[in-house]
């Protein structure tokens, strides 16, 4: 960093003055005294900045002014350019480029404040040095390229790798990567921990602000997920944001807004106005479709103070669908009722499991008889958390491949008496096949980088038919299990989400006719037609509100995939319904609503991208087209959110547990940003300006506490 002596610099220039001539007259000796200075500069001022080769003398500098004779002695010449604009004499900054009052009355105190707080003059410079660099090309070829380091782009890259990859803080001062980095660039200047920290968050405030800019001039709705997490070390509540849309290129993009502090205690009031704090903040507010959160009571009524907060006529249906419970969350409530009654069924399995898992010495009895049986034991086997059915479900479909070793060391192992019996095993089959559908399906909606809102509705009615026929089996366990299940599945899922309906209508494989075929042999054809009729009303509203909002065509070049389930219960229903139904006659088609409905539907088994579908063939149905960009990025789990704090808990470790909230943000935000390839260019004017905030607003706490603890 350069810093100059204005006032050591005025009077080596007053001394080097003088005469009162005519102003282009210049004293010989004057440029002998300057020159010397300006050569020393060369160096430092020639590497980092353009603007700094044009500082010239003061010698040299001379007024301009019409009738003007006194030459301009002062030092802040060195780094300002007098200029006549508009008939005003102005001062012009050669580094931020600012514009300040000049002339004989003006002084230019004003100017010297400036330049010792101007941001980009103290911005983080470091020398360059150009070097050639061997690249491979085409046919083998050596390609020499030049390179220049930057120590600011260096600090920069710093920065970001120790988000990316979750290194301490405190690795800038360890003593090997300091000799690492000047193995590779001996010119890079290392900085201490309290820089790298503050160029971080300097960074993510930064990036914040871009990204906000450019979600308040987004013409689409962009959906939420959130999330609550404690820190286990910290004993801290964060809120994790994440948002999902559909750019302008037709990609589905999906990443984190927030990770925001929230203090104690966790009410529904704290919880809604943390949102809609965020919301605000990132220009939102009048643009969300829908906020996915996990179904507790706290959630429950933040969602019903929210819409008192927002001007509801800017949301879908005026905010009436803007609450979406979470459908991984409802899954795993009717699974573990089910499971509350299969206990006995599975506790041999269980304490076999246990028993061979114990010890070191126990698990390698278990993989020496794997070898000798000559079964590959790819799987280890491992014990359940009796609290997550998808661990029992793990726990058992590892232990029943692994059958015969178990028999085999039940004769050899003396103190191994609880074995499973053969209907114990053939119980945990059947428990493992019905633990597949919720295991697949909560996989499946769990998904991100691919659209699931099309995929709720037939997914949901197979979990409905499944656990209908379950209520049929001989097993009365089995029975048991499928009563408990229905029951919660009755509470929660009754009536199916309104606009995820109409993703399901959307897809141009099902429209309407799924609707028809699934709803008829599970509720009855007069309840059919009361729940397509609802669909078909809410389908209408929606394209009426939209119909005013109809944008022109854009250019698309995106393709997201789109996973292919397996065979299940509710597509053989639809198939039998497609192959059954009569042919209607085409009508006179009056709306564009009607004019899709009544196309012939995609075959289902065709492998489709539904967003490549509606942004190439969805230009015929501008409104539908429009709604389906808002609706088709819709998530159906929050575990986009709950991902977050996967990666919190190795960023908030017992090590790292004085972490403030803003910095802890800056870390978990910069890394999701970077791995989703969201930060675009850096603007080192940017940078600096958020040092100086930094440097001028600094937490007032004991550097002990400022920084992380050392790793």
């Amino acid at each position: 960093m350069m810093h100059r002596s204005l006032a050591s610099q005025d009077g080596a220039e007053g001394s080097a003055v003088s005469g009162s001539g005519n102003g282009n007259s210049v004293d010989p000796s004057a440029s002998q005294h300057a020159t010397p200075t300006s050569q020393v500069a060369t160096p430092t001022s020639q590497a980092a900045t353009p603007t700094s080769q044009a500082a010239t003398p003061t010698s040299q500098v001379t007024s301009g002014r019409a009738g003007s004779k006194r030459k301009l002695t002062s030092a802040v010449w060195n780094e300002m350019e007098s200029k006549l604009e508009n008939g005003e004499w102005k001062a012009e900054c050669n580094y931020c480029h600012k514009k300040f009052a000049s002339g004989p009355r003006a002084g230019t105190t004003h100017l010297r404040s400036h330049l010792d707080s101007c941001p980009a003059r103290h911005a983080p410079m470091g020398p360059k040095q150009q070097k050639l660099r061997l690249t491979k090309g085409e046919g083998g070829k050596v390609n020499v390229e030049n390179i220049i380091f930057d120590q600011e782009k260096a600090r920069k890259d710093l920065a970001l790798m120790i988000c990316e990859h979750e290194y301490p803080l405190s690795i800038v001062d360890h003593s090997g990567f300091h000799r690492f980095c000047s193995s590779l660039q001996p010119l890079f200047k290392m900085v201490c921990r309290n820089t790298i920290r503050n160029d971080i968050v300097a960074m993510h405030s930064a990036q914040r602000e871009k990204m906000a800019n450019f979600f308040a001039t987004f013409k689409h709705r962009v959906s939420i997920t959130t999330d609550l997490w404690t820190s286990g070390y910290q004993k801290r509540g964060y809120m994790a944001v994440t948002a999902h849309y559909i750019d302008d290129s037709w990609n589905l993009k999906s990443f984190l807004m927030r990770f925001a502090y929230v203090p104690c205690p966790h009410s529904a009031e704290v919880i809604c106005e943390a949102l809609y704090e965020c919301l605000v903040e990132w220009h939102l507010e009048r643009k969300i479709s829908t906020i996915t959160l996990d179904n507790c009571t706290s959630n429950d009524k933040a969602m019903d103070i929210l819409p008192d907060k927002l001007d509801t006529s800017s949301l879908m249906m005026n905010g009436q669908l803007m609450h979406m419970r979470c459908a991984a969350h409802i899954l795993n409530l009717i699974v573990k009722d089910g499971m509350s009654v299969l206990e006995h069924g599975i506790e041999r399995v269980r304490d076999s499991v246990a028993f061979w898992s114990a010890t070191p010495k126990r698990h390698e009895k278990f993989e020496k008889m794997a070898k000798t049986l000559n079964i590959e034991y790819n799987k280890r086997i491992t014990l359940d958390c009796k609290t997550r059915w998808n661990s029992t479900y793990t726990m058992i479909s590892i232990a029943v491949q692994y059958i015969e070793i178990f028999e085999k060391l039940k004769e050899r192992e003396k103190k191994f008496k609880c074995c499973p019996t053969k209907d114990d095993w053939k119980f945990a089959k059947e428990i493992c096949d019905r633990l597949k559908l919720f295991f697949d399906i909560t996989e499946l909606f769990s998904g991100t980088k691919y659209v699931t809102a099309n995929l709720f509705f037939p997914k949901v009615i197979t979990i409905r038919l499944a656990i209908r026929k379950w209520g049929n089996s001989d097993n009365e366990l089995i029975q048991k299990m499928s009563e408990e299940m229905k029951d919660k599945f009755e509470k929660y899922w009754k009536d199916i989400h309104g606009l995820m309906s109409v993703a399901t209508v959307l897809d141009p494989r099902y429209k309407l006719n799924i609707l028809n075929a699934l709803y008829g042999p599970l509720y009855g054809r007069e309840h059919a037609a009361t729940e397509i009729e609802k669909v078909r009303k809410l389908l209408i509203g929606l394209v009426k509100q939209y119909k005013d909002e109809v944008e022109g065509e854009d250019t698309w070049d995106a393709y997201v995939a789109e996973p292919v389930g397996e065979e299940d219960e509710a597509m053989k229903l639809y198939d039998l319904y497609m192959s059954s139904r009569p042919t209607v006659p085409s009508s006179s088609i009056h709306t564009e609503l009607d004019l899709y409905l009544e196309e012939a539907c995609l075959p289902r088994t065709q492998e489709l991208d539904i967003i490549t579908w509606w942004k190439v063939s969805g230009s015929r149905f501008p409104t539908l087209q429009k709604l389906a960009r808002d609706i088709l990025p819709i998530p159906i789990t929050s575990v986009a959110s709950e991902c977050a704090f996967s990666t919190s808990g190795r960023v908030l470790s017992a090590h790292r547990s004085r972490l403030t909230p803003n910095v802890a943000e800056a870390l978990m935000c910069m890394q999701a940003w970077s791995r989703a390839d969201m930060l675009g260019g850096w603007d080192s004017t940017l940078f600096a300006t958020f040092q100086s905030v930094l440097e001028d607003d600094e937490e007032e706490m004991d550097e002990s506490t400022s920084i992380i603890t050392q790793e």
